[in-house]
């Protein structure tokens, strides 16, 4: 399948439940070829929860779904979230806290070497030369140390340079990056993110980025999708964010600090988006 408009990922009504609580609602989404799209909206909008259950990471709930399909392929997500996740190929997902994500007793060396051995049947010794490449890829301009390093023996962006070599190295369809930038601080997340999105680029692989940074979004993807109290409410090219229409994408926007708002004596606010669309008074 080498069509770049058709989709990587379809998704059609799916639905993330929470014993009575409605974390996901009836989300419509598609990311085509060599895409970058973004998910925003405020912490509880149901962004991860969306990502989790595409992802196969859910550890609670219960999800529904129509339709779920990686490249042409159906998913089965439907029903109790598994504690234990099953990897799904063509897919790797990058979470917020990379020390969490990897193991904390084995090497760098160890983790990379393993995925790229399982992705392509090689030597180890081949596989151990691809690694230090891909390190290379990444920036870490001395791969042989931390090929031999533990992970709480590096910085929190060496790490997050590791994950994403771990990633990609099993040449994913399709990568979910949760948060992927919200460890590191601002002058390291816009490298962060444009490192991730040459290297999706140069491997073709479309990106599925969930954020809370409207900025990054409208530098680094092609599609916005905007999610409020569980369901999606805009999507737009990233572009047109200014032209967006949706009050709480009004309300995302009005929030983002500029010049012009350091002069307010009281920054913006999500509550006064929640009382236009609630229909009261701010």
């Amino acid at each position: 399948m080498n069509d770049q408009s058709a989709p990587v990922l379809r998704v059609t009504d799916l639905n993330v439940t929470y014993g009575t609580n409605h974390a996901v609602r009836h989300a419509d989404l598609v990311v085509r070829r060599g895409e970058r799209v973004a998910v925003v909206g405020e912490s509880g909008s149901g962004k991860t929860s969306l990502a989790g259950a595409i992802a196969g990471f859910l550890d609670a709930g219960t999800v529904e779904v129509e339709t779920l399909e990686l490249d042409g392929s159906s998913i089965e997500r439907t029903g109790p979230a598994g504690r234990i996740p099953v990897r799904t190929p063509g897919l790797s997902m990058i979470f917020q806290d990379a020390m969490s994500s990897l193991d904390p007793v084995w090497t760098i060396g160890s983790q990379l070497v393993a995925v790229l051995r399982a992705t392509e049947r090689v030597s180890k010794r081949r596989a151990t030369a691809d690694a230090i490449e891909r390190l290379r890829a990444v920036g870490i301009t001395d791969p042989d140390r931390v090929m031999g390093a533990e992970p709480h023996e590096l910085s929190g962006g060496m790490r997050q340079r590791v994950m994403m070599a771990i990633a990609l190295a099993s040449k994913p369809a399709l990568l979910i990056a949760d948060e992927p930038t919200s460890a590191l601080d601002a002058s390291l997340a816009v490298g962060a993110m444009q490192l991730m999105v040459d290297l999706a680029e140069q491997e073709g692989t479309a990106v599925l980025v969930i954020t809370h940074d409207i900025e990054l979004c409208r530098r680094f993807t092609d599609f916005v999708v905007v999610m409020y109290q569980g369901e999606i409410v805009e999507q737009l090219p990233s572009s047109r964010l200014d032209g967006a229409t949706h009050p709480y994408t009004r309300g995302l926007l009005e929030c983002v600090p500029t010049l012009a708002s350091a002069r307010l004596d009281e920054l913006p606010t999500l509550e006064s988006v929640r009382a236009r669309l609630e229909g009261t008074a701010a």
